[in-house]
């Protein structure tokens, strides 16, 4: 009788999604850093530059958004499934500037077949929510590039 294939576990591909998000380049070009993966969980942090600053001084929104859309993907991809953002509705609610340290937490509340929905917070190291964020998932499935492939048992 062959030998039977068996799916990676959740901390491999918790371990290969943070591997690949520590390659991917607009991650590295935002200077954004995973700090912890566990399923359905992702924290990454960011510390602002001048060069990130809107009309105003403050930290763009674009650079929060990136920031929460960043933790979303990779927590949105813990499971093995290959998952894409369908929506991201974000509100901010407290302005950040040149070097603050964010941090966006990512947490998964919902999952089906098909879909997956997650909530995304956003404070400033030392306190202060800085944006918070619903995200929606489609979860197209299929095993994403970057997760190990099933190994032989034998």
């Amino acid at each position: 009788m062959p030998p039977r294939e068996h799916d990676p576990s959740p901390d491999e591909n918790c371990r290969a999604v943070r591997e690949a998000a520590a390659r991917e380049p607009y991650a590295r070009r935002m200077g954004i850093r995973c700090t912890e993966v566990r399923p359905g969980f992702c924290r990454v942090e960011l510390v602002t530059t001048p060069d990130m600053d809107n009309l105003f001084g403050l930290t763009h929104g674009g650079a929060v958004f990136s920031l929460i859309d960043e933790a979303f993907q990779i927590a949105g991809n813990t499971d093995g499934v290959a998952a894409f953002a369908l929506n991201l509705s974000v509100t901010y609610v407290a302005p950040s500037r040149a070097g603050d340290r964010l941090v966006a937490e990512a947490r998964e509340v919902a999952r089906t077949r098909k879909t997956a929905t997650y909530e995304v917070r956003v404070t400033r190291e030392g306190g202060g929510t800085v944006a918070v964020a619903q995200a929606l998932a489609y979860r197209k499935g299929g095993r994403p590039p970057f997760l190990p492939e099933p190994v032989a048992k034998g």
